[in-house]
C-alpha cells in the first residue's frame, strides 16, 4: 500500500477513535495502537502496520478489586469495513449486507464476550498487503503490537483476527537417527541403494507447520532471531554409519546432501551439525585427492532457541503460548462463479434465476479447471462473517441446547467417539443413534451426519490443504441429500456440466458450498476436531504471500467452519499422526476452546521423555496445531448450558 492510500486511512482512524469515545483514548489499549500506527519493524521504509485504532468503545466486566477481568483483543481487517461496488447489486444468495450490518455483528459480538466475563476491545487494522513475500515480518509487527499489550495488560487472554492477515510457515531441522532401507543420488550414477536395514542420519529441513499460530501467541519466546525473510537454501544430509551413528558423529562413507529452499519463514534448527569431507591421495597414482568419507560433528544441544529461558526448563523444552489467537478470514472460499470466462462469449456460468448452468467451449482443450471457475466475492465474504457471528451470538444464548452432545467420524485413521466420551462427563452415556459414524465412513455418510446437530464433531481422515477424503458415495444419492443443486462443474467433452466432483470422496469447498448454498444443514453450532494431516494449511502458502488471491484458495478447513455451520476448528498444518491431548478435558472441566488447545502445550512440555511425546522428531507436535473461529467459547454442556461470567483466566 502506496504513503497516499496510507494517508487517506489515517482520515478512517480518527473516525473511528472518535467512535470509540474520548475515554478510550486514555487506555493503554488506545495508547498503543496510536505508537504501533505507521509501525516499520525494520526501518526499510515499509510499514507493516499501517494504522490500529479502536472501532468500539470496550464492552464487558469493569476492572475490580478481586481481579482483572481476561481481555480479547478483536482485530478486524480494515477493507472489510469499506462499501462495495457490489452493494449496488444482488448476489445469488440475496441482498449484499452492507458495513453497518458487519459493524452491528461485531459490536454485538463484543456485548457477547462482555456478557460471558471477558472484557472485549475491537479495532480496526491495517498492514502490509503488498506483492512483497514479507508475511513473516508483518506478524512479528503483529506480535510486538500484542506484547506491548500483554506487558501494559497482563489480564490479555487473546486475540480474534478478522479478515486477512499474515501467517507463520515454520520450518524445523532435526537430526533424527533412523534405520531402515534407503536408497541415495536416485537415477543418478552414484545412486547407491541400502536393501537391508542401516543406521542412518537424517538432518532435513521441513516445512513443519502453516500456519503456525504459535509465534503469535508466544510473547517471551526468541522468534524475531528465528526469522528469515529472503530465500534461502537450506543444507539437508542424509548420512549412513554402517556401524551405527555415534552419539556425536563420526566418519560416514555414504552420503547425500539435499538442500531445501524456503523464503519468508521461522527456522527452528535443531539440527546442528558440521561437516568436513575426508580426503586421500588417488590410489591410481594420478594427482589430486578422491573424498572417501563425510567427517559430521552432531551439536543436539544447541536446540530450543525459540524458546524462552522458562520454557527450557522444562522437561521437555518447547515455546508455549501466553495468549490465544484465532481467526475468521472466509476470503479463500467466498467465492462467486467468474461473470466472464474465457471462450464463453456472453453466455455464463449461472442460468436468469442464479443457478449453475450448462456450458458449451469450442474444444475441450479450451475448458478450464473447475477450480479456475471462481472468483473472490467481498459481498459474500462479508455475509458469511454476519452469518458467523449470528450463529456464535446463537450458540452463546441457548438456541441449539437441544443438540450439544458429541460425534464423530472417520476414514482410514480410527475413530475418536470412545476417547470423547470418555473425556468429558455429560457425554458418557450419550448414545444417541447416527452420532457416531464409525471408521469407514462415505461421503454420504458423512453429509447425513452433518445433518445432525452436535456441540463438537470430531473428523478423523487423511486430508490435504483442500479437504478431507471419505468412502465413495454414489453421485445421484450425495447429489440428492446435498440438496439437488450442484455448486459446481465438471467437464464432458467440451461442454462444463453442473456435477459434483465425480470422484465422490472429498469433503471440500464443491460439496460444503453446495450443501450451503442449497441450505441443507440445519442451522446449528459445532467445535470442530479436525484429526487429519494439512487441514488448515493453507494452499500456497509456502510460495505466495498472504494477499494473493491464490492464498488459501479453496482452503478445506475454513469450508468446513463457514459452510459447515462451526463456531470454531482446531487443526494440524502438518502430515504427522498426533491429536490435540487434553482438549476435551478441558472442555469439560468448563475452560475455553482456546483453553484446551493451550493445555496440549502443558501436556507436551511435562513429557519425561521423548518417547512420551512421538520421539525427538515429534516432541514439538505442538507446534503444528492452530484454531479457526472464536477461541472463547466453551462447551455449554459442561457448564450446565448457562451463560454469565463464570470465565476461567487463561493466564
Amino acid at each position: 500500500m502506496n504513503r497516499i492510500l496510507c494517508k487517506s486511512l489515517l482520515v478512517v482512524w480518527v473516525l473511528a477513535a472518535a467512535a470509540a469515545g474520548s475515554a478510550a483514548e486514555q487506555d493503554p489499549v488506545a495508547r498503543l495502537c496510536t505508537a504501533y500506527s505507521g509501525f516499520d519493524l525494520d526501518g526499510d521504509g515499509t510499514l507493516e502496520i499501517e494504522a490500529l485504532a479502536p472501532l468500539l468503545p470496550e464492552a464487558g466486566a469493569a476492572r475490580a478489586e478481586a481481579g482483572t477481568p481476561p481481555l480479547v483483543l478483536v482485530l478486524v481487517e480494515a477493507r472489510l469495513l469499506r462499501p462495495l461496488a457490489e452493494e449496488r447489486t444482488a448476489p445469488p444468495a440475496g441482498r449484499v449486507p452492507g458495513v453497518a450490518a458487519l459493524r452491528a455483528a461485531l459490536a454485538r459480538f463484543a456485548r457477547d464476550l462482555g456478557e460471558e466475563g471477558w472484557r472485549a476491545r475491537v479495532l480496526l487494522a491495517s498492514v502490509y498487503a503488498g506483492p512483497r513475500h514479507q508475511d513473516g515480518k508483518t506478524l512479528l509487527a503483529l506480535r510486538r503490537f500484542l506484547r506491548a499489550v500483554w506487558q501494559a495488560e497482563p489480564a490479555l487472554a487473546g486475540a480474534v483476527l478478522v479478515g486477512r492477515f499474515p501467517e507463520a510457515l515454520l520450518v524445523r531441522s532435526y537430526n533424527w537417527r533412523k534405520r531402515g532401507q534407503l536408497v541415495l543420488h536416485r537415477g543418478s550414477p552414484q545412486q547407491q541403494r541400502f536393501t537391508e536395514g542401516v543406521p542412518y542420519l537424517a538432518t532435513i529441513p521441513e516445512a513443519v507447520a502453516m500456519p503456525c499460530e504459535l509465534v503469535l501467541c508466544d510473547l517471551d519466546g526468541n522468534w524475531e532471531e528465528r526469522y528469515i525473510e529472503r530465500r534461502e537454501r537450506l543444507p539437508g544430509l542424509i548420512a549412513v554409519f554402517p556401524d551405527g551413528i555415534p552419539p556425536r558423529g563420526g566418519v560416514a562413507p555414504y552420503w547425500e546432501w539435499r538442500p531445501q529452499v524456503y523464503e519468508d519463514f521461522f527456522f527452528v534448527n535443531d539440527g546442528h551439525l558440521h561437516a568436513r569431507e575426508v580426503l586421500r591421495p588417488r590410489a591410481d597414482g594420478q594427482s589430486g585427492d578422491e573424498v572417501v568419507g563425510l567427517d559430521v560433528e552432531i551439536f543436539d544441544e544447541q536446540q530450543d532457541a525459540e524458546c524462552s529461558a522458562a520454557d527450557r526448563e522444562r522437561p521437555n523444552p518447547i515455546a508455549r503460548p501466553e495468549i490465544v489467537v484465532s481467526r475468521l478470514n472466509p476470503y479463500g472460499i467466498a467465492l462467486r462463479p467468474r461473470a466472464a470466462v474465457r471462450g464463453l462469449g456472453g453466455e455464463g456460468l449461472l442460468d436468469a434465476a442464479g443457478r449453475p448452468q450448462p456450458v458449451v467451449f469450442a474444444e475441450p482443450a479450451a475448458v478450464p479447471r473447475p477450480r479456475e471457475l471462481w472468483e473472490p466475492d467481498p459481498a459474500l465474504e462479508r455475509q458469511l462473517l454476519i452469518e458467523y457471528f449470528t450463529r456464535n451470538h446463537r450458540y452463546r444464548h441457548g438456541a441449539y441446547d437441544h443438540a450439544l452432545g458429541p460425534a464423530a467420524i472417520g476414514h482410514g485413521l480410527g475413530s475418536g467417539w470412545q476417547a470423547m466420551r470418555r473425556a468429558v462427563p455429560a457425554w458418557r452415556t450419550f448414545a444417541e443413534p447416527g452420532y457416531d459414524g464409525g471408521s469407514q465412513a462415505s461421503l454420504l455418510e458423512v453429509v447425513q451426519w452433518l445433518g445432525r446437530p452436535a456441540g463438537v464433531r470430531e473428523l478423523r481422515a487423511h486430508t490435504d490443504a483442500w479437504g478431507a477424503q471419505f468412502g465413495r458415495a454414489e453421485p445421484r444419492a450425495l447429489l440428492q441429500a446435498a440438496g439437488g443443486i450442484p455448486w459446481h462443474w465438471e467437464q464432458q467433452g467440451t461442454r462444463l456440466v453442473p456435477a459434483l466432483p465425480r470422484a465422490g470422496t472429498k469433503l471440500d469447498f464443491p460439496l460444503l458450498r453446495t450443501l450451503w448454498q442449497n441450505r441443507v444443514l440445519p442451522e446449528q453450532g459445532s467445535l470442530y476436531v479436525h484429526i487429519g494431516c494439512d487441514s488448515v494449511k493453507p494452499a500456497g502458502g509456502a510460495a505466495l504471500p498472504y494477499s494473493d488471491p491464490r492464498y488459501g484458495y479453496w482452503q478445506g478447513a475454513a469450508a468446513l467452519l463457514f459452510y459447515g455451520q462451526g463456531l470454531a476448528l482446531i487443526g494440524r498444518g502438518k502430515v504427522f499422526y498426533d491429536s490435540p491431548r487434553g482438549l476435551y478435558r478441558a472442555l469439560g472441566e468448563g475452560e475455553c476452546f482456546g483453553e484446551g488447545w493451550r493445555r496440549y502445550f502443558e501436556l507436551e512440555s511435562a513429557a519425561g521423555s521423548p518417547a512420551e511425546v512421538g520421539g525427538g522428531i515429534g516432541r514439538k507436535r505442538a507446534y503444528f496445531w492452530s484454531v479457526l473461529g472464536d477461541f472463547t467459547l466453551r462447551l455449554r454442556a459442561a457448564s450446565g448450558g448457562g451463560r454469565g461470567p463464570a470465565v476461567r483466566r487463561l493466564l
